[in-house]
Formats: C-alpha cells, structure tokens, sequence
C-alpha cells in the first residue's frame, strides 16, 4: 500500500484555508445603483458561522425578513457582517433608487412631494402696508375688469406677505396675495371696488360706459400715428390676421386707453409701439371674449421696439402650435404662441405693467432684449424661453405657471428659461410653478444674475442651472417651498451663491440632477444658511453614484445637517438663539410675529388621512423661536395632544403618530407663543364617504350630438330643447385599433375621418345648493373638451382654438380604461352657478386628429355635504 505523505507546511496551509474561509454576504432583490419603479423589496440574509447587521438610510432593519421599500427616494443600504470565529468585518453597500412612476425620471432620489400650501401672513406683517392696485378708471360695458393688486411698504417695495384680499365682499372675486402680489378679472358689471385685507381698506369707483364707440384698426400702421388719453381701438377684420407697424412709424396710444383684439390677430412690429398709461388710468390689451384669445406682438427686426407703462394685457397665445407653425423661428420648449416674440435685437420693455393669465407663452427671445420693471406676470404656459440677447426683472414676479394648485404635469412649466445671453433678476419673485423657476441649460454660453430674489413654490428647482458654459451669481436670495433650491446641473454651469436663506425644500444645495451626462461645473456656496431642508447639501451625481467633491466648495455656511463630505460648515442648532436671529435678520421684515395653520387647502378632510403625518407651517420663517399646541379630540374627549416647537429658520414641522380614526374627530391648533393663528387651525376628519353627493355619475345616460355641424348658440344652457339629440350612456367614443374597445358605452364608429367633435348634455336636480360646501369634476378624455356648467365655461384642456365644430384638440392626451385614478377638478369657485331644481352640465369633445385612431369622453360630477 501507498501512503501519500504531504508536505508539513501543505498541510498546515490547507487547514488553515477551511477553518478562516468566510461566507460571503447575501442581498437578494435589490442591487447597487438600481432604479426601481414605485417599489422594491429585498432581503439581508444571515450566516451560521456570523452576525450580520444592516441599516437602510441609518435606520436598523431586520434580518432573514423581506423588507419592502415604497416611499421614493435615495437608500443606502450598509450591511456588516462579523465572523464568530473571529477575522475581519466584512461591509457591503448598496446604493439605490426608488422612483415614483407618477414623475417619470423627472425626481431621481428625491421623495415623491409637492410644495405645502400657502399659509396667510399675520396681520403684523402687514403693518405700515399700503395696498396699491392697477385698475381701469373708465372701462367699456361687457368686459370683465382686470385687477392687479400689490401690497407695498413707504418706500413702494413690495412686502413678502400671503393672504386673501377681499373684493366687494364676494368670495367669487377674492384676490390671492402670493407674498405681495396677486390679480382677478371682476364681473362686466362691476363699478365699485372695494379692498380690505389685514387691515388694509381702498375703494375705486369705475365708470361703465354704456355705450361704446370704437375705432376700427384693420390696415398697416405706415407713418406715426397718436390715438391719445381714452382711445378706444379695436383691431378686427385684418388681412390674414397680422397687421404691421412699418419700419420708420410708431404708434402712440395714451393713458386710459382700451385696445380690443379679435382672435388669432398678430401684430408685427418693425416700427415703434409706444403704449404710456399711467397709475391712475392704465391701458388694457385684452380679447372680447377671453376664451378666445388674440395672438401676440411679433419682433423679427433690429429696429423694432415696444415701450409700454402701466398696462394689462391679457388673453394672448392663439395659436397653440405656434412653434410648429413656424419651423425656423428657433427652439423653445414649448409650442404656444408668445405674447412677445422678440429676435434680431428687437427690444420690449414693460414698466408697471401686469399680464394676466395669457393661454400661452409669455414670450420667446432669439438675440432679442426684454426689460419688465415693476411688473406682474401671473399665469400663463410659461414666461418663456430666451435664446442669446438679455431679461432684465427689477422688482418684478413671475408667478403661476400655469396656476397654483394645478395637478403636476412633466411639461416643462418653467418660470422662465434662459439659454445663453447676460440675463439679470433683482428684487424679483418667482413662484408657484409647475417645474422650475429659472432653468437655464442648453445652448450658447451666458450668465445670469440673481441678486435679492425670493422663490418659493417650484415644484421642480428654485434655480436649475445647466450646460453652457453658464455662470450664475446669486446673492441675498430667499429659497423656501421647493423641491430643489440651488442645482448645478449638467455641462459645464459655474455657481457662484453666497448669503442666502434656504430653508423648507427637499434639497438646499446640489450638484448633480436626473440626466446620463457630462458634469463638468462647479458649485461654490458660501455664507448661507441651509436650514432644514430634506437634506441640506447633496451631490450624487447618478453617473457615478459618489459625491463630486472636486467640483464643490461648500464653507461657511451654517446647515441643519453635519456632512461628513462638507466639513467646513457650522451646525444651526449649536449657534444660540441671539445668533441665529441676527443671521436671519437681513432676510426677515422687521415684524414681531408670523402666521401659523396646518398646510391643507380645506378643514375637513378625510379621516384615512390622519394615518399620515400632518404638516403645520408658517406663513414665513422668523427670527424667534414660536410654538404652538395641538390636540386632537373625539367628541371633546382628548385622544392625543402635543407641543410643536419651530426654532428660527424653520417653517415646516408634522404631526405623526396620532390614534387611528374611528369616528369624527378633530385636531386643532391653539396657545400659539410668538406667532399668530391664521391658516386654517381645525381641521375636521370624517369618512368622505358620508359626505360625497353624486349629480352625475360615470356610466350614466346623455343627449348627444354628433359634430358635423355648428349646435345652437345655447345648447349648453339649461333651456336648450335637446329632445332631437341622440341618447346614449357614456363612456362614448370608438377605437379603430385597441385600447378603448372594452370601456366603451356608446360607439360612434362613424366619428372617424369625418367628425371631430361630440356635443354631449346631462340634466340633474338639487334640492339645495347651499347644502354643499364643495364641487368636483372629473373628465376621462381623449384628447381635448370644454365642460358648461348652466351654460357658463367651468373647465377645459387641449381645447380646440378657435372654439367651433369642425377644430381639432389643441393637444393630445389618452384615456384611462380599466382602473383610473382620475384627477379630481375643483369646481367649487362656480356654486354659484347652481341653483335649485333643475341644473345641467354640458360637454364638447374634441379629437386631435380626423384619422385618430380612438376617441373617448366620459364625466362625474359630486358635491361635497357641508357639515
């Protein structure tokens, strides 16, 4: 027999193999720098032979168990694990996103969020206030009178400050304040208006004049012409709807005047249009029907030039696919219509002006040069985008793109977007927006100033700086409310941003944003607070899942949040109270106290929703520290009570862990210290079940109308005889492919290559109107409608321009079929369209093509029971 005989050192190595070797970690379901839709669960499994510990954003989780992750947002997950038998900890990490598909890839690593709802200023922020307006003096009889509203300090600045301005006692006419400023069209009758808001009392009279005489303006403008004070003009019945100001003429229109423009009217603009209102009688530029809107001024030449004081203009934007229409006039983000098309060195400047909700874009730049001093620009597609030349805003906001409240759509609702030139902001306001406030990227190199601006409300960044090269100064600025304040985004951005307040956002600082590209700029903030953000300071950047520390130099500044990547930073809460609110001082009017209320729209709400954490919020932040009680209370039993205490800088905290709901009960703010109760401070929670009144439901029965031609003018109103219609049950429309097939009650199969539109009708009775406190609308469409309540235009989207039978959706938009979770439209401003007995809601909709491949249209109506 043969005996192997192994080397002694073999031996000894093989053995010592077997007894270290070690089992490898073990993750299952999730790996690093994935990206998962909605949500993602995995497992960290354990070792016989060791203990193994994990955390998920610092948080300890269990082990062998599967944990499942649905909030979106960044995780890392960090896993150890230490052999019994002793050796080295072996770590694990993984990096990794959860993504709600609801945003599409527009929030990589962010938390599903969108900005809390204003909270009304205290009335000691208001003092020595003076509340201004611009108001026609003498304004013709049937149009609806524009009001722009500015609340200002003795030196004529306008004060930060929230609230709602009440108007002749008519909640229909309210005005809203978005710190300072805010703007309504009142009724065609109107001829006394009078304001109060904390305090604040102005009354103006209007004079009606009852009967008109226009000046009919149908040619070219070919030498200079004066209208003077109180012209009335109206542009109609031009040739191919654009009349020119030659090179060499200007047109002079005086204080007071009144210009009315028919729909789809351009004016072209080669000479000089000089509009000179004034405070106390401003000119209006305006549509006479606003829902069927005038085109714009166009600027294509170097001597062309607009100079316009104290004027509203309102109702621009016909052509909703403006920049189709016209290929070579250089790339915008949007398609509409601008109110301003600006190029070739061609310059507009608007001083005191105010415009107001304009269906399209506000403008487009192509080397072009627009200046707005002292301005509101409220409501529109956008303000635009510039190409090259320069935006120059002094005290100037540009809020509501396209209105506050509006559900988030990814369409790039942008303040207003720069690409290349030398731009300059100064005291100005940007809010309210659906995307961002000011995204500069793409094109030529340039630079933007921002010098003493306040953002707040951008769902997307307060400031989205990209491509280029671009250089950004920010100095003295105020962030709040938004999803991510200052961005150094892709290409090669140079962000220079120093004393500035950043506080209540998803991200204060950041480099990095959503997009596979090259980063190559820098982002440099110094001297600034960052104070209770989501997270204060954040550079991942996604292609290469590490933090750019190369390209930041983030010192000096004082954050809520120690990061280990950013040392040279101090921490707020270490700094005493004295210091603290000498460092908010320059940021903060001098007032003694701020608003306070929970951030919900309405005061009953339903019960499911006190599972969630409750945000409270201040109007703004303050300098001192406030607090105040909560309690919760079940027929005046109390189940939960609480302090909530907001240090300087903060204004935003939640209520969380309260008792599950079992019946009506109420959670209510009180014994506030330093601050003043002003938002909604009791909020009521119930089974919503109990209080919906359904009018018309999904799936009922309608009088419809075919749309080969042009219905009666009233067939939207309540006395319409539509016993001729056809009858049938909604959802109505036709699918030549699939898609819609299984959803459809009512098939107009001839609707093809035909028709674009369906007229529809649904009668429905109320014993009283005055039993709801709120009303709804939803609408499952394809692709555009307009919805009458009693014959009055309460809703509509892609709307077909001009409104007429045979026009095509202004846009394209698909149907839900099988489980929808529609968007509920907020009807209640119209309740007063109600009325007792006998009401009816109408519909047209309209198709985007006539060779469309599907159609749908079906409606719901329900009121809300007030309590």
């Amino acid at each position: 027999m043969m005996v192997m005989m192994y080397p002694r050192t073999l031996l000894g190595l093989l053995l010592c193999c077997t007894v270290s070797a070690q089992a490898a970690i073990q993750i299952q379901g999730v790996q690093d720098e994935g990206i998962y839709a909605d949500q993602v669960s995995f497992t960290v499994s354990s070792q016989a032979d060791a203990t193994t510990t994990a955390t998920l954003n610092g948080q300890a989780i269990a082990i062998d168990q599967e944990i499942d992750v649905t909030v979106p947002e960044y995780y890392e997950l960090f896993v150890q694990q230490q052999p019994l038998a002793g050796g080295d900890l072996e770590t694990q990490r993984v990096r990794f996103i959860v993504r709600a598909s609801e945003r599409g890839s527009t929030e990589n690593g962010l938390p599903l969020w969108t900005p809390y709802v204003n909270i009304p200023s205290a009335p000691a922020e208001f003092i020595d206030g003076q509340l201004t307006c611009l108001l026609p003096q003498t304004y013709p009889t049937g149009l609806e009178l524009p009001l722009a509203v500015r609340i200002t300090d003795d030196q004529g600045r306008r004060m930060p400050v929230n609230g709602t301005v009440e108007v002749n006692g008519l909640d229909e006419s309210e005005v809203t304040l978005f710190r300072g400023v805010g703007s309504v069209f009142l009724p065609a009758d109107t001829h006394t208006v009078s304001l109060e808001v904390a305090g604040l009392i102005a009354t103006h009279e209007v004079t009606l004049e009852e009967d008109t005489q226009w000046q009919t303006l149908s040619s070219d403008i070919v030498s200079n012409i004066d209208f003077g004070e109180q012209a009335r003009i109206y542009i109609r019945n031009v040739t191919d709807d654009q009349l020119t100001i030659a090179a060499g003429a200007t047109m002079v229109v005086g204080a007071g005047s009144v210009i009315l423009i028919d729909p789809d009217i351009t004016l072209n603009l080669e000479g000089t249009l000089l509009v000179q209102g004034t405070a106390e009688a401003p000119v209006v530029i305006t549509a006479p029907d606003r829902s069927q809107p005038w085109g714009g001024f166009l600027l294509e030449t170097a001597g062309a030039s607009i100079v316009m004081d104290y004027t509203i203009i309102t109702a621009s934007g016909a052509d909703t696919a403006w920049f189709d229409d016209h290929p070579n006039s250089g790339h915008s983000h949007q398609s509409e219509q601008g109110l301003f098309y600006i190029s070739n060195e061609a310059q507009v400047t608007l001083n005191h002006c105010a415009l107001l909700q304009n269906s399209g874009q506000i403008g487009h730049g192509e080397s072009g040069y627009f200046t707005l001093n002292h301005c509101l620009v409220q409501q529109a597609i956008t303000m635009g985008q510039y190409n090259r030349g320069a935006v120059i805003g002094y005290d100037t906001a540009f809020i509501e793109f396209p209105k506050a409240g509006d559900p988030f759509i990814d369409d790039d609702n942008d303040a207003i977007y720069l690409s290349g030139g030398a731009h300059a902001f100064t005291d100005c306001l940007f809010g309210w927006t659906l995307d961002d406030g000011i995204d500069a990227g793409e094109g030529a190199e340039g630079s933007v100033l921002v010098d003493n601006c306040w953002f707040e409300s951008c769902i997307h960044e307060a400031m989205a700086w990209s491509s280029g090269p671009r250089h950004a100064t920010v100095r003295d600025s105020v962030v709040l409310n938004c999803g991510q304040a200052i961005e150094c985004g892709y290409g090669t951005p140079y962000i220079d941003a120093a004393n500035c307040l950043v506080t209540g956002n998803v991200v204060g600082a950041r480099f990095g944003d959503n997009y596979d590209r090259s980063y190559t700029g820098t982002l440099d903030v110094v001297d600034s607070l960052l104070l209770y953000n989501h997270r204060d300071i954040w550079t991942v950047d996604w292609t290469t899942w590490e933090p750019r520390l190369a390209q930041c130099d983030l010192h000096d500044n004082w954050v809520t949040q120690a990061n280990a990547n950013y040392p040279d930073n101090e921490l707020w809460s270490v700094q005493d109270s004295n210091t603290q609110a000498a460092l908010i001082a320059p940021f903060e009017p001098n007032v003694s106290l701020v608003g306070i209320g929970f951030a919900v729209e309405k005061d009953v709400q339903d019960m499911t929703l006190l599972l969630e954490p409750i945000v409270v919020r201040l109007s703004r932040f303050s300098s001192q520290t406030v607090d105040v009680n909560y309690c919760l209370t079940l027929d005046d039993e109390i189940l939960a009570s609480g302090n909530l205490t907001f240090p300087p800088g903060q204004t935003v905290q939640k209520i969380e862990g309260l008792p599950a709901p079992v019946s009506m009960m109420q959670l209510t703010l009180s014994d506030p210290i330093q601050v003043e109760l002003t938002g909604i401070t009791q909020i009521t929670y119930v089974d919503a079940a109990d209080l919906i009144q359904p009018l018309v439901d999904q799936n009922s029965l309608w009088q419809y109308a075919k749309g080969m031609s042009e219905p009666a003018a009233d067939w939207s109103e309540l006395g319409f005889d539509d016993t001729s219609w056809l009858i049938g049950l909604m959802p109505m429309g036709y699918e030549a492919s699939s898609g819609y097939q299984d959803c459809l009650a009512t098939v107009v199969s001839d609707m093809r290559n035909q028709y674009y539109s369906l007229y529809a009708r649904h009668s429905f009775t109320l014993d009283d109107p005055a039993q709801l406190a709120e009303l709804y609308l939803t609408v499952n469409f394809d692709d555009g409608y307009i919805v009458y309540l009693n014959g009055f235009p309460v809703d509509e989207r892609n709307a077909p321009n001009p409104v007429a039978f045979d026009q095509y959706a202004s846009g394209s938009h698909e149907a839900c079929c099988g489980s929808c979770d529609l968007a509920a439209i907020d009807l209640t401003e119209f309740m007063p369209l109600l009325q007792t007995g006998d009401n009816v809601i109408a519909i047209q909709g309209h198709n985007r093509t006539l060779d469309s491949s599907d159609f749908m249209l079906d409606v719901a109506l329900w009121g809300v029971k007030r309590l």
